[in-house]
């Protein structure tokens, strides 16, 4: 009993829990990737000749000469899936014609961490809409994957489509804040904040709770419901997302707006008398 106490006390919730704060892995031993930064981070790629790289648009920070570019859709049926992601319809493709490694940084318009995935091991994992930053080589694809009810569509925070990404290679996500990472075991059950759901992979089931009592799906903040996440497979938490912090800044500016008309008009009404 005492050895079972000293065991729980040692332990650290996210060990209790069987979280793991992410920390972006050392790039695998030949990859011509590489992280930088530790808050608003950037991909640094060197790609060697003839080799392929595809990224968001809007997103390169710098580039080598011999790196052609040009606008790729990946066809019609990729540029819609693509758009029903809330992702843009177009990519830059960055060819290396040149006889020797050129290389490219690129990243995200809003401060974050890039994730990167390996999809020779989570191939058909599910990415939060706008995650989607780059990706090397030829061999990815965008899929939709629907929703498999109705309340985890309306209310599981990934809408009716669920953005999958197939294929082989390194893809890479964009997070904000904190990322964190848990395997789930077969039939394990995990709950999170709808919005703060990065990625899942493929095999994880997808539903949503009810938060709790009435009394607390209205006042409690967290909303009506909650994502409900079942094992076996990986999940990646982010703390912060661009939903969450831009309403949070508008509900900040429309007090202070109210603030500011309600002083003018107490001013004006003073200035009356």
């Amino acid at each position: 009993n005492c050895a079972f106490c000293c065991t729980i006390v040692m332990a650290t919730p996210c060990e209790l829990a069987g979280i793991q704060t992410y920390i972006a892995p050392p790039p695998p031993e030949g990859a011509v990737w590489q992280i930088v930064g530790a808050e608003t981070q950037i991909l640094e790629v060197a790609l060697p000749s003839g080799a392929v790289f595809y990224t968001e648009p809007g997103t390169m920070v710098h580039t080598s000469p011999d790196l052609k570019v040009s606008i790729a859709t990946g066809g019609c049926c990729q540029a819609v899936k693509r758009a029903v992601s809330d992702e843009s319809i177009f990519r830059l493709k960055y060819v290396n014609e040149g006889q020797s490694p050129q290389t490219i940084g690129v990243t995200r318009n809003f401060p974050g961490l890039i994730v990167p995935i390996d999809l020779d091991s989570h191939s058909g994992i599910i990415i939060a809409d706008g995650a989607y930053l780059s990706n090397i080589g030829e061999h990815m694809r965008f899929n939709l994957k629907r929703a498999k009810s109705l309340g985890a569509a309306c209310c599981g925070g990934q809408g009716f489509i669920l953005t999958q990404l197939s294929g082989t290679g390194f893809a890479f996500l964009c997070a904000m804040g904190t990322v964190l990472t848990k395997v789930l075991a077969p039939g394990e059950v995990m709950l999170a904040d709808t919005h703060s759901v990065l990625a899942f992979d493929g095999t994880v089931g997808y539903s949503i709770r009810r938060v709790g009592n009435c009394k607390t799906m209205c006042c409690g903040g967290e909303g009506l419901f909650n994502t409900k996440l079942t094992g076996p497979g990986t999940v990646w938490l982010q703390s912060q997302n661009m939903h969450k912090f831009v309403t949070t800044v508008a509900a900040q500016v429309i007090r202070e707006e109210r603030m500011k008309q309600s002083s003018a008009a107490a001013a004006q009404s003073g200035g009356g008398n």
